[in-house]
């Protein structure tokens, strides 16, 4: 009887002791995560929310992670490198409000897990974003770029070249399972399937008819007048200009623009010297002046470019600029006024007839009227030139009538106070650069000539 009353008093003081440690584990899970609570695969049990949430900062900080490709180890980093920066206190709190105390004991057997930590472990953008760029670049370099298909050059002709897939990452991709991974990830993170890949195929309809296009545009008639010359640009000439960048049909500018620029100097005057038939001493050559064209070559390299993308034969006469350009391949023409100075003498030839023609002084020595084919560019009446005389002194001279012929200041005009005209009064006498005419006949020669009539000194 005695022994079964102290089996009783036993089982009586177990039952209270254990009933108290339950008691006591209850009041301590009151402030402390219950026993196998797992956050985001970190065992949190038994600590506080700020033991907790300093052992999650510490963990998610500290965590190694690797990114492999397959079976392939690339380069590994810790959270910190990456810019983690976890935020559990808000899932802590609301974790520790959810939690039972009274059932630490059924914690004991099986545990409880919260969900992932992706709306936790945040990062800081501007050293994520800096490390993500600086480990694609890095690993890029030894690494095949993928590249769409596309139209090229072959054999006078087009085609479509294939798309090619490459082993090259793709920075938001990678940047993508980079986030995904700081968070839910083992320490490796798959980055396979961030490659770049093409996205343009060889089966695309936009190639085709970029081929299609190109085709026809190679197949261009382009012809060009100048000046009466008819010229057909050579389709290898086209060929060259043909290019498809960015996925569109389009012209290398700077082919375009040499080939212009070739015209324009076959076929342009302003720098060229000139065969004239003179009145007296035969065919002379005359060097280039202020008369003369020439193609606008930026301005008709534009017009050109936009042409030839309509895809339709055309003919066209260039842009130009200068004087004396003419469609019957004409230069000087058959209206002109002709400077010999060598004889001191100068003619007005109209539609090919003898208008007037008088002894003139020209420049002298030292001085010399510039040989060249220029053009009346203006003509004044009453004016006053102006200019510096052998020994340095100014001088003004007013005159009756004036017509420049160049930029440097010499032109046609009466000049009362030469006694005599012609001969070689000129090599004493002679102006500082200008043609001096007989003031009445200065008068008439003003009233015959239209502006832009060509002058031809020699």
């Amino acid at each position: 009887m005695k022994k079964r009353s102290r089996m009783v008093i036993a089982i009586g003081v177990i039952l209270i002791a254990v009933f108290g440690l339950y008691i006591f584990q209850s009041q301590h899970y009151r402030n402390t995560y219950l026993p196998r609570t797992n956050v985001a695969g970190v065992d949190v049990g038994g600590k506080t929310e700020a033991q907790a949430n300093q052992l999650l900062q510490k963990h998610f900080k500290q965590q190694k992670f690797t990114l492999v490709d397959g079976s392939k180890k690339l380069v590994s980093f810790t959270g910190e490198t990456a810019g983690v920066k976890p935020a559990f206190s808000q899932k802590l709190a609301s974790l520790k409000q959810e939690q039972n105390p009274w059932s630490w004991p059924l914690h004991l057997l099986v545990g409880t897990s919260t969900a992932q930590a992706s709306k936790s472990v945040t990062v800081d953008k501007t050293t994520f974003d800096q490390f993500v760029d600086k480990t694609v670049t890095k690993l890029n370099q030894s690494r095949a770029t993928s590249k769409n298909a596309s139209v090229i050059k072959k054999d006078g002709n087009f085609a479509i070249s294939k798309a090619v897939n490459g082993n090259s990452f793709d920075k938001q991709k990678v940047k993508a399972a980079i986030r995904q991974g700081l968070a839910v990830s083992n320490g490796q993170i798959a980055v396979k399937t961030a490659y770049t890949k093409p996205t343009v195929t060889a089966d695309s309809n936009s190639l085709k008819q970029a081929v299609s296009k190109l085709e026809k545009i190679h197949n261009e008639k382009i012809t060009y007048t100048i000046n009466g010359n008819n010229v057909v640009v050579p389709k290898a000439t086209i060929y060259s200009w043909l290019t498809f960048k960015d996925g569109k049909v389009a012209l290398d500018e700077a082919n375009v623009k040499a080939y212009i620029t070739s015209l324009n100097k076959q076929y342009a005057t302003i720098t060229k010297s000139r065969q004239f038939k003179s009145t007296k001493r035969g065919t002379v050559t005359v060097p280039a002046g202020t008369y003369g064209w020439s193609i606008n070559t930026t301005s008709e390299t534009a017009a050109l470019m936009a042409k030839v993308l309509e895809g339709k034969d055309f003919t066209r006469t260039p842009t130009v600029q200068g004087s004396g350009y003419s469609t019957d391949k004409t230069d000087i023409g058959n209206t002109y006024i002709e400077v010999d100075k060598t004889n001191q003498h100068m003619w007005y030839y109209k539609d090919g007839k003898l208008v007037l023609d008088t002894d003139v002084v020209t420049g002298k020595p030292g001085q010399d009227t510039p040989s060249g084919v220029d053009f009346i560019w203006n003509k004044q009446t009453n004016a006053t030139l102006k200019g510096t005389n052998d020994d340095g002194s100014s001088y003004a001279s007013p005159v009756s009538y004036w017509m420049p012929v160049d930029y440097t200041g010499v032109g046609i005009h009466d000049a009362s106070w030469q006694p005599t005209f012609g001969g070689t009064w000129y090599k004493e006498h002679g102006s500082h650069g200008c043609v001096n005419t007989p003031p009445a006949t200065m008068a008439k020669l003003y009233a015959a000539v239209d502006t832009g009539t060509p002058v031809v000194i020699f």
